[in-house]
């Protein structure tokens, strides 16, 4: 009897196990079939802006966009930290994937300089005349053709969409600037960059390149009378507490570009690039708005401060734009004319 017991009991077993073993290797066979979440990083060339900068938030917009439009099989880890050294180490250390370097950077344009010289171009006095002519050449051929020299360059960098700093205006101690007579040996100071010297120099200003870390101390010591900026960075530097009047000239604007290390760009599929590309574009449409309003904030907030605001009548802007003429034309003669061809073909649209 209990050999029959001992029977049933075996044959029973030989039933039960197999479907046992099915059901507890049914979810890891499902997990394994599954496609593995590709994960990337982005990350700006600064680590010192606050939660709600318009940069932060369009990084986690990019994310979003990110995941949603590949189905989560794709996530994207804001960083808060930055690479360290200067724009051209951070480019390097971008470009061979050095440890700690992100997948995916903002990068100043005039960062980009280093990686490909054609981007100088956009620092120029006056290449850019207000918003909507910003995005009408960066969306357009103009800036499509930058991003291709980025590639092609000896950074080797993937540019994938336009984002924003924002326009320079130019604050004083003493008068404010409210036509072009009144920059005529104003000594103000500029980044250590021969196109910011040489087109404050244009402009009839008496340029003197500082880092914005020593630029506090020398407007307060009056070593230098005035200083250009984004409005958010006057704001964000407390540099209202050593000028008295704010004077919106927009005679420079400087993009932001999100780039992609080589590597990791080619390691993606087709259709996960196209995904990244879709959210790169259309997190920069939503940076730069909100880098606009912030500006508007901050210039509000700024008058709440006591900063005069004055806004240049046209013609005197107009004649600060012909008298930085020579120095577009001459810059762009040394990168191709095809570049110069395409910005006027835009330039005229308007």
């Amino acid at each position: 009897m209990q050999d029959a017991l001992f029977a049933r009991v075996s044959g029973l077993a030989r039933r039960v196990l197999p479907l046992l073993g099915a059901c507890l290797l049914a979810p890891a066979l499902a997990a394994a079939q599954q496609p593995a979440v590709r994960e990337l990083d982005i990350a700006d060339y600064r680590a010192y802006l606050t939660d709600d900068h318009p940069v932060r938030q369009g990084m986690r917009r990019f994310a979003q966009l990110v995941e949603s439009g590949s189905e989560g099989r794709m996530r994207v880890r804001v960083r808060t930290d930055a690479l360290p050294g200067t724009p051209a180490q951070q480019l390097a250390a971008l470009h061979s994937g050095a440890r700690g370097a992100p997948a995916l950077m903002l990068v100043a344009g005039t960062g980009l300089a280093a990686a490909a010289p054609d981007f100088v171009l956009l620092d120029l006095p006056f290449l850019v005349r207000d918003e909507a002519h910003a995005d009408a050449l960066l969306d357009g051929p103009f800036g499509d053709a930058l991003l291709a020299r980025l590639e092609n360059g000896k950074g080797g960098l993937v540019g994938l969409a336009w984002w924003e700093n924002g326009f320079r205006q130019i604050t004083t101690s003493g008068a404010p600037v409210k036509g072009a007579a009144d920059l005529r040996g104003l000594k103000l100071r500029v980044i250590g960059e021969p196109v910011f010297v040489e087109g404050a120099r244009a402009m009839g200003a008496d340029p003197i390149p500082l880092p914005f870390g020593a630029l506090y101390e020398a407007l307060k010591t009056r070593r230098v009378d005035a200083q250009d900026n984004f409005i958010s960075q006057i704001l964000a530097g407390r540099l209202h507490e050593v000028q008295s009047s704010l004077s919106l000239t927009g005679h420079s604007y400087s993009p932001l570009v999100l780039v992609a290390n080589p590597a990791a760009w080619t390691g993606l599929s087709p259709a996960q690039q196209r995904v990244i590309r879709a959210a790169a574009s259309e997190a920069g449409r939503f940076q730069r708005s909100a880098a606009r309003e912030e500006a508007r904030q901050a210039q509000a907030q700024l008058a709440r401060h006591g900063l005069a605001i004055h806004a240049p009548a046209p013609a005197e802007l107009d004649l600060l734009r012909a008298s930085t003429a020579p120095l577009r034309t001459r810059y762009f003669s040394r990168h191709g004319d095809d570049l110069w061809r395409l910005y006027q073909e835009q330039d005229g649209a308007r």
